[in-house]
């Protein structure tokens, strides 16, 4: 092979071409990906790389009792085929036979339940009915981090500890105001 007028090896020939290759399938994925956030499984690496390890083989989606795995559709883009949560449709209960069943590792196993955080809760005080002056901690009641995770204050008024919680969506299934007043969003450390 002829690099200018320089002799390469077939060796050095092919490895330019992978190298390039996996350059250009990244900056693909960092230009397609920010643009959507999906809340990831328990244990999911950063996103970058999670985008390009998963096998996309829905293991971690079919062993999930409670059904609260989606598989992204062919409208995704570079994200097809690959795992993400809903939790204002099905919170998630962190039983982690996701991470269990991962043939590609990018959901891992950790230390802490903490470090499992797959998102953080929001609340709208606009629709919280404890705004509005109405008794509710059904939040609270429901969220099984507890007081960590949701503090009262003045005994009234849910905040969110976000260092505590762990996005997992109860506290959305729980609430009893009309529109409800919790959203989760990714954990900043998840997005690139």
């Amino acid at each position: 092979m002829l690099k200018g007028n320089e002799l390469i090896s077939r060796r050095d020939f092919l490895g330019t071409v992978v190298n390039d290759f996996c350059r250009l399938t990244i900056n693909a994925v960092k230009a397609t990906a920010p643009g959507k956030s999906l809340i990831r499984p328990p244990g999911a690496i950063e996103e970058i790389a999670f985008l390009a390890g998963c096998q996309r083989c829905g293991k971690c989606s079919g062993a999930c009792e409670d059904r609260s795995i989606h598989i992204a559709g062919p409208d995704e883009g570079v994200l097809v085929g690959t795992p993400y949560l809903v939790p204002d449709e099905q919170p998630c209960t962190f039983c982690l036979r996701c991470i269990e069943v991962c043939p590609s590792g990018v959901l891992e196993k950790r230390e802490s339940s903490q470090s499992y955080a797959i998102g953080v809760a929001k609340i709208n005080q606009d629709n919280c009915l404890a705004y509005h002056e109405q008794l509710c901690s059904s939040c609270l009641y429901a969220c099984p981090m507890g007081i960590k995770a949701i503090e009262l204050r003045d005994f009234r008024y849910p905040i969110i500890r976000t260092e505590c919680c762990i996005g997992c969506g109860r506290c959305i299934k729980a609430c009893i105001a009309e529109n409800p007043a919790i959203i989760v969003v990714p954990c900043p450390t998840k997005k690139e």
